[in-house]
């Protein structure tokens, strides 16, 4: 399976979000709002053993709300947290529907311990929200992180709780039918936008899909690109030879799959797998399909193992990427992307593959000789060359 995973890992990587920095703050704000909430219940009930009226009242509402109403309350709540310590960070119209989420979110959770009209406009006000990030993350207004994706799916299962809830004796087949119908499809629409805007929309989080980029200094020096010159000099020098993919083959190269939605074709070469870093014995070597036979294109770097990150000469020139949360399924040794909620599929586990750094010993337009992608313009011109 290795073998494989090196070969064709840069094809089906699982889209990797970090945490944005000015979202940071909502990890603080979460963990506070759960312990505050812990304390006011032990302070209430403290009151109310001492007879305290109002203390009292509060905690017989409290237990006398069913589990998943508790649970719906304090997801709400949790989330209306997470957009209010999150408004410093955004402007403008989003900025403002942060401000409106929040108090909503706070008011509905509240509510759910004491009133019963709050499962009708919980049930809109999420979903709302929901279709709104989406909206925003397709649109490219908001960039898709950890803390983004982990409030949308607090606000699905808080969605979920409440479809649960209800009159019994109400629920005709129409209810019946939206509420088995309306989750799971939202759920499909969440996770389907947030890997759209993270595919249409790369940036710094997520630079190149399923990519996890190697920690490197922002400019790189003069050495550095002197060194970076010197490493593409050498790859173009030494795999130049393989320009025939016969030769690369008689050379223990040997081509991976292909796929009919991707033109790049791997020829990897097991030989080489412990060497780091050596443009005269690259891991695997990059071919692009065009109208006249596989084109060389340029040679794939990669270390030994997971997580352990090669040399950078270059610096921010050279920087490697790993690809985290790929589905590998042992039936038919299938890739697919994880989800955005860090899910695989039933019967496949999620994969890491080692680092790795491309050279691409041909033009590549504005991403550059280093970059973890082939250019798309660059990639339809030779296509159709």
């Amino acid at each position: 399976m290795g073998a494989y995973v090196v070969l064709t890992g840069h094809f089906y990587g699982g889209v990797m979000y970090d945490i944005a920095a000015e979202h940071a703050p909502a990890i603080g704000a979460t963990i506070v709002v759960v312990v505050s909430l812990w304390l006011a219940l032990g302070a209430f009930s403290t009151l109310a053993r001492r007879r305290v009226t109002w203390a009292l009242t509060l905690v017989e509402t409290y237990r006398a709300t069913s589990g998943i109403t508790k649970l719906a309350g304090i997801l709400m709540l949790v989330s209306g947290v997470i957009h209010l310590a999150l408004i410093a960070s955004h402007e403008g119209i989003t900025g403002a529907l942060f401000v409106i989420d929040g108090f909503g979110f706070i008011v509905l959770g509240a509510t759910a311990f004491v009133t019963s009209w709050w499962r009708r406009p919980a049930v809109l006000w999420l979903l709302a929200t929901i279709v709104a990030y989406v909206i925003w993350i397709i649109a490219g207004w908001e960039t898709p992180d950890q803390i983004g994706i982990a409030c949308k799916l607090i606000e699905l299962v808080a969605l979920g709780l409440v479809l649960r809830l209800g009159p019994q004796g109400r629920r005709t087949w129409p209810r019946r039918l939206w509420r088995a119908v309306a989750f799971p499809t939202l759920v499909s629409v969440a996770t389907i936008g947030i890997w759209i805007g993270g595919l249409v929309h790369p940036d710094a989080l997520h630079a190149h899909a399923g990519a996890l980029l190697q920690p490197v200094a922002e400019v790189a020096t003069a050495e550095q690109r002197e060194r970076a010159a010197h490493l593409l000099a050498d790859t173009r020098a030494s795999i130049t030879r393989y320009g025939d993919p016969a030769a690369a083959i008689a050379a223990g190269f040997k081509p991976g799959p292909a796929a009919s939605a991707e033109p790049l074709r791997h020829f990897e070469n097991a030989a080489n797998a412990k060497v780091i870093l050596d443009p005269n014995h690259p891991q695997a070597l990059v071919y692009v399909q065009t109208k006249h036979g596989l084109q060389l294109i340029g040679a794939m770097y990669q270390m030994p193992r997971a997580g352990q990150w090669g040399p950078d000469p270059g610096g921010p020139l050279t920087q490697w990427h790993q690809h985290e949360g790929i589905c590998f399924s042992p039936f038919g040794f299938e890739f697919s992307f994880e989800t955005p909620f860090w899910t695989c599929p039933v019967g496949s586990t999620s994969v890491t593959t080692p680092p790795m750094l491309h050279v691409w010993i041909i033009d590549n337009g504005k991403l550059g000789p280093f970059a973890a992608d082939l250019d798309k313009t660059v990639q339809k011109n030779l296509q159709g060359s």
